[in-house]
């Protein structure tokens, strides 16, 4: 006769046990995962800021180091006033009056010509950097006399000078492609003048009420929707330990921050005072640059000729002439630059006044005008 065999299996209690036991262990090893995704995106993102950053920083250091005038406007360009400027040739005329009127090229009495530049990085664009080149020729005045060779002046005692304003090429060179767009493709960057660093914002409250860039009325964020690895943060001055912060340019301290950001339109918006927000994953890098050409021989005093190159020719003990540079005649003389001229020129840093917008703009000359 066959023994019968005793067949055991699970019970449904030990399956329940078994299945919750998995189950604790699977949360464990999620909550173990999630770092390492936090990590594991961060890397990614630090491996490419570091490589476009290092291009970028390149390039603008290759560019501004050896500036002999460099003018700044923060977020929209603005003349001497802080009066917005609608366009770009506009702008680069208001610098070469700024830092050239009256100047000539050596050895001759034609008013200097040479090339000036522009660089605008655009933070509503991905962060694109355009680049701009213009030739010029210098403005000028000079002085009328009437036939008595007495100076003409205007009825509140002022000199009355004949005017030319600077001459620029119809049209600019235009290199939009000095990043390699490649970049772009998956992230975007923000750049901010100064040495800063990153600020985590906690306050849903705050984070919530930020606003689109290009649609002010629609808000950015949602953090009901948040993951565990989701933080963010804004960009802060870095202050030093006597309290002294670099939140602008300085010509000892010219450093600009790059905040890198990824690219799917909902990383990246502005608080109602203005800061900018960002969402994790990003990295930020700081670019620090010495422009060693601000403060150069060309720009000091010097006897004789206190403001740069000579601008008088032709003009003899006793006689006085009225013919202007245009004349081709040997014969005139130019206005000495005036003090606010001549401090900008011997200074070579200017900075215009901040106003709302996400440009920044460099306008400059290298010290050879080419």
């Amino acid at each position: 006769m066959k023994s019968k065999k005793n067949l055991k299996g699970f019970t449904l209690i030990e399956l329940i046990i078994v299945m919750a036991v998995f189950s604790i262990l699977l949360v464990g090893a999620m909550r173990m995962l999630n770092p390492l995704n936090k990590i594991v995106k961060s890397a990614n993102l630090q491996e490419a800021n570091s490589a476009t950053v290092d291009n970028i920083k390149r390039y603008l250091e290759g560019s501004l180091r050896y500036a002999d005038c460099i003018e700044i406007c923060q977020g929209q360009l603005t003349n001497n006033d802080g009066l917005v400027i609608t366009d770009e040739a506009t702008a680069v005329s208001n610098f070469i009056e700024n830092h050239y009127t009256d100047r000539v090229n050596p050895g001759t009495y034609d008013p200097l010509s040479g090339k000036v530049r522009m660089i605008k990085i655009d933070n509503a664009d991905k962060g694109k950097i355009t680049e701009y080149e213009w030739d010029f020729k210098a403005g000028y005045t000079w002085e009328k006399y009437d036939a008595d060779g007495h100076i003409l002046l205007k009825p509140s005692g002022e000199k009355d000078y004949g005017r030319k304003a600077p001459e620029l090429s119809s049209s600019p060179i235009i290199n939009d492609k000095v990043i390699n767009p490649v970049y772009m493709d998956k992230y975007s960057f923000y750049f901010q003048p100064g040495f800063n660093d990153k600020s985590n914002i906690h306050d849903d409250s705050v984070i919530n009420a930020v606003k689109k860039i290009s649609e002010p009325d629609e808000n950015v964020f949602n953090t009901s929707n948040d993951q565990t690895e989701d933080y963010y943060t804004t960009i802060e001055p870095v202050e030093t330990q006597d309290g002294h912060t670099y939140a602008s340019f300085t010509p000892s301290m010219f450093s600009l921050s790059v905040m890198t950001y990824m690219n799917d339109g909902k990383h990246f918006g502005k608080t109602d005072a203005g800061k900018p927000v960002f969402k994790s994953p990003f990295a930020l890098s700081n670019i620090n640059m010495s422009l060693v050409n601000i403060n150069s021989s060309f720009s000091a005093d010097k006897e004789g000729d206190k403001w740069g190159l000579v601008r008088y020719s032709g003009k003899k003990e006793g006689t006085m002439v009225s013919h202007s540079p245009e004349d081709k005649t040997d014969d005139f003389t130019y206005e000495r630059i005036t003090l606010l001229q001549a401090y900008k020129i011997n200074n070579r840093y200017f900075e215009h006044t901040a106003v709302d917008g996400d440009c920044i703009y460099f306008i400059y000359t290298l010290p050879d005008m080419k």
